[in-house]
């Protein structure tokens, strides 16, 4: 592997840690948000709302890069495909912010559901590009890396790619908090891009 095909793969690594470790701080300093009410990506909105912003399209823009450097070092088509459309969708997430509502950010009524404009609406599609196209990553990958003769690693892909639509419908149906269902969701998507990563770059 050459060097320039390692700092591809880590790029995968430093996406993970920009975006799990800023929301982290971010869903506990900023006024008015709530992880039980309110989706991660609402960050993006008020004072500070450029910060989340440049956080998914830093984050997406580094997946594109890992997605290159993964189809270098595997030359799994699919699988790097969809992982380049989860970092399309991270992008597009960033230039259109979510809608504001329930509160947040502050001043805005809280009883005042999302107003769907052209720009929430492209972030939803955005938001379901991304997930959607991860789920699918997390299969191809189990797949991949089953055929591979990895089998241990191959069952935890496949199970990451039961769990995140899961936790997305039971946040949605109010089983548990969406806020923290989404949020669980997204770990688990980066956990996909991380354990990739670790295992072409421990070839």
């Amino acid at each position: 592997m050459t060097n320039a095909q390692s700092l591809l793969l880590g790029a995968g690594f430093v996406a993970a840690v920009l975006f799990v470790a800023i929301t982290l701080v971010e869903i506990f300093i900023r006024p008015g948000f709530s992880i039980q009410r309110h989706a991660i990506s609402m960050l993006s909105l008020g004072e500070r709302g450029w910060l989340m912003a440049a956080v998914f399209i830093i984050s997406g823009l580094l997946t594109l890069a890992f997605a290159l450097g993964f189809w270098q070092a595997s030359g799994a088509v699919f699988a790097t495909a969809l992982l380049a459309l989860y970092g399309a969708g991270l992008v597009l997430a960033g230039i259109f912010p979510a809608p504001a509502g329930m509160g947040f950010p502050p001043g805005t009524p809280e009883d005042m559901q999302p107003v769907m404009d052209r720009g929430a609406t492209i972030h939803s599609i955005a938001f379901m590009l991304a997930f959607g196209s991860l789920i699918l990553a997390s299969f191809a990958l189990g797949l991949h890396y089953w055929q591979a003769g990895v089998v241990a690693l191959g069952v935890v892909f496949l199970a990451i790619g039961l769990a995140i639509p899961a936790l997305i419908g039971i946040g949605m149906g109010g089983i548990v908090p969406p806020g923290i269902a989404f949020y669980i969701a997204a770990i688990l998507a980066w956990l996909v891009i991380v354990l990739a990563a670790w295992r072409e770059l421990s070839l």
